[in-house]
């Protein structure tokens, strides 16, 4: 019996035209990922029946959904259908901001197994949450929660099934692959050690009577918080956080020309931020967390544009 390596796996995706329903003849893009995935999860009840023996009679299973994340490692091009997935918004002349606009994929895990290999598809898949992370001297990283409707296994592939192979583009790093950051028009800018950010969908299911699987998801809104991390300078930055001020915060990350994205969150609004002091070996940090929130202007609450130069 041949046993499946993690290092063999395949993850694919294809976009859905109908929550729920793969493809008849899917063109999957191969994905780009570190590990993780979606898995289901089975939800029961137990009967609270009185037997004179003492003995439990039955455990009933009345739900079944799908939730997990992929953690990945960022790079151009590759992560462009999941951002529109995330924003729920679609891409215009390299332009993508935060909308109304769901959309679903399937996901297929193909393990290796020798003559026969296992596959895992799970349709009706949303982007909950896209988070990114970047940390002075480490690569870029995030990670894209997903909800997902139901889970189906299989030995083969769909008929007339297609793959194409997923990019190369080189894994990005804080060290060189970051421009143009500025933050609530503070001039100089504050020197940071990270700035991460998250959008979250807060999806929610949409159990109905006759069926183990959710109907399509219920949406939240669109709650986009980050965090900054900066080497303490001036009063400046913690001044705008006991003053509840913000502004614009917006980078560029990319190395090649036309191969870059800026992301532009045009209005934050700083949080509970504070100095911290630390030992005789540290550095004094300002650590802010902040949200996002609508701007008039750009008629969104986050824009980010590609192949910028």
């Amino acid at each position: 019996m041949s046993f499946a390596a993690s290092s063999e796996a395949r993850i694919a995706y294809v976009a859905e035209a109908t929550f729920g329903t793969t493809p008849a003849t899917p063109a999957f893009k191969v994905f780009r990922t570190t590990g993780g995935g979606p898995r289901t999860n089975k939800t029961t009840i137990t009967s609270d029946e009185i037997r004179a023996d003492r003995n439990v009679p039955d455990e009933s299973m009345v739900g079944m959904d799908v939730a997990g994340a992929y953690p990945f490692e960022f790079s151009y091009g590759t992560f462009d259908d999941m951002l529109e997935g995330a924003l729920m918004g679609a891409w215009a002349s390299d332009v993508l901001k935060n909308g109304v606009t769901p959309k679903s994929f399937t996901f297929e895990e193909t393990l290796e197994l020798g003559a026969t290999d296992s596959f895992s598809r799970f349709s009706g898949c949303m982007v909950n949450t896209f988070s990114l992370s970047v940390s002075a001297r480490e690569k870029v990283t995030g990670s894209i929660g997903l909800m997902g409707q139901k889970e189906e296994l299989d030995t083969a592939v769909i008929d007339d099934a297609a793959y194409t192979a997923a990019n190369a583009e080189p894994i990005l790093s804080a060290s060189g692959s970051i421009a143009s950051l500025a933050i609530a028009a503070l001039d100089p800018a504050p020197k940071l050690r990270s700035v991460s950010f998250e959008v979250n969908n807060d999806l929610r299911t949409r159990p109905v009577v006759g069926s183990l699987y959710s109907e399509e998801f219920g949406l939240g809104r669109c709650n986009v918080t980050g965090t900054l991390n900066a080497y303490f300078g001036s009063n400046a930055l913690y001044q705008a956080v006991l003053d509840h001020g913000g502004g614009a915060l917006s980078f560029t990350i990319g190395k090649d020309a036309n191969k870059k994205y800026t992301f532009l969150f045009p209005k934050i609004v700083f949080l509970n931020g504070e100095r911290q002091v630390g030992g005789n070996s540290d550095d004094v940090m300002v650590n802010i967390p902040f949200r996002a929130v609508y701007d008039a202007a750009e008629a969104c609450s986050i824009k980010i544009t590609r192949a910028v130069a």
